[in-house]
């Protein structure tokens, strides 16, 4: 991909999924809930896991500085507060990542209510945020997608979640960092993709199979703006 912005996110695995993996029963907890137990910013500044990050932190400065791909970008994802974003930021920079040097940017997942509400305060010490719609939807509702006796509420486009992805893209343009999403909802549903162009979202990842579908989608919703924009200086 290089020269172009490379995003790439952190590990965010779940204290079950590492548990499932050879040798996993002997380093990890058993948590009730690890969807919103001990995963994503939480674990990189703790004790048991600070040298594993480490690791992380040292790979993508092998890949920026040793292989030159230097349009590597960081993301940190499932972080909590600003607090605990700090204290990433702090571990990062002891293994030799640090926002700013040589050019790197620091983009935060935004998967969590707070990162909403808290927008501009997060956005003071990033460079962008990559919306995660996927826990998003799950948190802001309520519910656990994979259980299937509430499945059927799971839905990306529900009115509150929409909401929140309004507040925060407004948040992002006043603050002038980059927000795009790398949920599933644009790939899924058209009118969905359309919807965050109109609120002038600034990227839309997508699945590969349905990359002509989104991108028409997309096409047609900025024909659309175009038109408005149009009528507006004539008027």
């Amino acid at each position: 991909f290089y020269p172009n912005k490379t995003i790439v996110r952190f590990s965010d695995f779940k204290s079950n999924e590492y548990y499932n993996l050879l040798g996993g029963k002997y380093y990890e907890p058993t948590e009730e809930n690890p969807m919103i137990g001990w995963r994503g910013a939480s674990r990189y500044y703790s004790d048991a896991y600070k040298v594993a990050f480490g690791l992380e932190c040292l790979a993508i400065k092998k890949v920026r500085e040793e292989m030159g791909l230097s349009n590597v970008i960081v993301m940190i994802p499932f972080c909590r507060t600003v607090e605990e974003l700090h204290k990433v930021t702090e571990v990062m920079k002891e293994f030799g990542l640090e926002r700013g040097q040589d050019g790197l940017e620091l983009y935060l997942m935004a998967e969590i209510p707070s990162n909403i509400i808290m927008a501009e305060e997060f956005a003071a010490h990033i460079d962008g945020f990559s919306i995660g719609s996927n826990d998003l939807t799950q948190l802001t509702l309520g519910l656990d997608r994979d259980s299937s006796l509430v499945a059927h509420l799971y839905d990306e486009r529900n009115p509150a979640v929409k909401r929140m992805l309004e507040m925060l893209i407004k948040t992002a343009k006043k603050a002038g960092v980059k927000v795009g999403i790398c949920g599933q909802g644009p790939s899924d549903f058209p009118d969905f993709a359309q919807f965050l162009v109109g609120l002038g979202i600034d990227s839309i990842s997508v699945t590969p199979d349905s990359v002509i579908k989104t991108v028409n989608a997309i096409a047609e919703a900025e024909a659309l703006i175009a038109d408005k924009k149009e009528v507006l200086h004539l008027n």
